[in-house]
């Protein structure tokens, strides 16, 4: 029995369904598949990647997730804060293309980097409407590393972010479709 919550003060959710909508998901998807066809992502791990900085791109419905996701770090973090870099990439999975789950654990923290001034997030542009449970297609968080206890799973709510600190170890959820899961991704160094 894995366990499943809907937020809680490390992982917390911050709902944009009033300003992202159905279309900016779709016309976001269009492009990323786009980006993938050709051929702009990471072939090592996990598959189908984007390597660019979605943030940085031109077209309009970007802005609205890059300052939906910079809004949601100032709420989780209870002020506005000076923002040394912000990065997007997206992820696209499915049955076919799916890696093992055991090899896709990972944080955004770097030694390089100070892990109390960075953020990560996440937001799902599509979740299959055919997963058997959605709980467990979303995140699954390690908060005492992927050996040890404590791990779950976040609900995937749409047009939300998942915002919590870049060092928690997390990995995709179950993947239970053959049709594509999309998720945005980001992160954020601050001072």
């Amino acid at each position: 029995m894995h366990t499943v919550i809907n937020q809680n003060s490390t992982f917390q959710k911050f709902d944009f369904s009033s300003i992202i909508t159905p279309h900016d998901n779709q016309e976001a998807i269009g492009i990323i598949k786009n980006i993938i066809a050709e051929g702009n992502y990471f072939t090592n791990s996990p598959k189908y990647q984007t390597k660019e900085n979605i943030f940085a791109r031109q077209e309009a419905v970007w802005l609205k997730y890059r300052m939906s996701f910079l809004f949601s770090v100032f709420m989780y973090l209870g002020r506005e804060v000076k923002v040394n870099n912000m990065m997007a990439w997206s992820f696209m999975t499915n049955l076919e293309s799916a890696e093992d789950r055991e090899n896709l654990w990972h944080h955004h923290w770097h030694p390089t980097h100070d892990a109390a001034k960075m953020l990560s997030g996440v937001l799902y542009l599509h979740i299959p409407d055919d997963v058997k449970d959605k709980d467990y297609a979303g995140t699954e968080m390690a908060p005492n590393g992927p050996a040890g206890d404590g791990k779950l799973f976040i609900t995937p709510s749409e047009y939300t972010w998942l915002i919590y600190p870049s060092d928690q170890w997390h990995r995709p959820g179950i993947v239970q479709s053959n049709q594509y899961r999309f998720i945005l991704a980001a992160d954020i160094e601050y001072v």
